[in-house]
């Protein structure tokens, strides 16, 4: 005779059900949102919302007995987090891999009117270390048959107006942008790894789930 009741089976796939939605949706909105899309503010982060609570209440069941609310949150964060931050490591290598492609140009940019304009912090495996000064200079150049201008961030640092730098700009429209292959494949790499813990965490709960009963019957031993 099983120790779970049918409610405690049913919400258990309700439970889930309702992670698969919330990890779905979830990622679909933090994918809009490394494009400047404010995915959250739209019909994705209701559902998400939705998706959340209906787990939440399918937990009602096994709160009195088995399981604390904190253990709920815990095992709720358990099934999101890998594949929410898996998603947005892909979109962000994806918006710089589409970045790099469009400003294929190489062209010499001119810098004047250096100056600081922050500070970033050192860090180290035993914390900060320190800081350095973060500074921004006017680039000037010509791309697209045009003149153009803004203040972006020094990449080496301070210099004396008139220094030249090649930076990537856009053919057609001027636009420039920075080539990050470090964080490119950085993301990459956490995004895979994102994806298989993601597998390994879904599998391992579900495996789990089956043995305990309550996410199908178990053979008898010896069947």
């Amino acid at each position: 005779m099983s120790k779970w009741s049918t409610l405690q089976r049913a919400c258990v796939l309700v439970a889930l059900a309702a992670a698969l939605v919330a990890a779905v949706v979830g990622g679909l909105a933090a994918w809009q949102w490394v494009f400047d899309d404010p995915g959250w503010l739209s019909w994705h982060g209701w559902v998400f919302g939705a998706a959340l609570l209906t787990g939440a209440a399918a937990s009602g069941p096994f709160l009195r007995y088995e399981v604390s609310p904190g253990a709920v949150v815990g095992i709720g964060l358990f099934l999101l987090v890998p594949p929410l931050v898996g998603v947005l490591m892909a979109a962000s290598a994806t918006d710089d891999i589409r970045s790099w492609m469009r400003t294929d140009k190489a062209v010499t940019a001119t810098l004047s009117g250096c100056h600081v304009s922050g500070s970033e912090t050192l860090e180290s495996d035993r914390g900060p270390i320190g800081s350095i000064d973060v500074y921004s200079c006017t680039y000037r150049w010509t791309a697209a048959g045009q003149d153009w201008e803004q203040v972006r961030r020094s990449r080496d640092g301070d210099h004396p107006d008139g220094h030249r730098e090649q930076v990537w700009a856009d053919g057609s429209t001027g636009e420039v942008a920075e080539h990050r292959p470090v964080r490119i494949g950085m993301g990459i790499l956490v995004a895979l790894a994102c994806l298989v813990g993601t597998v390994l965490v879904w599998g391992g709960q579900a495996l789990l789930l089956h043995e305990t009963g309550l996410l199908g019957r178990r053979r008898p031993a010896g069947a």
